[in-house]
């Protein structure tokens, strides 16, 4: 007896945690601050390099965010 769901769908996310035809992200780098694996359209781009968000940013160019008031 089988015991998956005969949907492609389902049996895909059910085997793998994934829905059918998921497209893993592609490494694109790594994080000129912190080090961390840089994933394809996950980003913050610089002149001289990448970074996993914008805090590794500002920390890298050691720039303090003031509030205005």
């Amino acid at each position: 007896m089988n015991t998956l769901p005969d949907h492609p769908d389902i049996r895909a996310a059910e085997l793998t945690g994934y829905p059918a035809g998921y497209r893993f992200p592609k490494p694109v780098g790594q994080c000129l601050y912190c080090g961390d694996d840089i994933v394809e359209g996950d980003c913050v781009k610089s002149f001289d390099g990448m970074f996993c968000d914008i805090e590794c940013c500002h920390n890298y160019y050691e720039i303090k965010e003031t509030e205005i008031y």
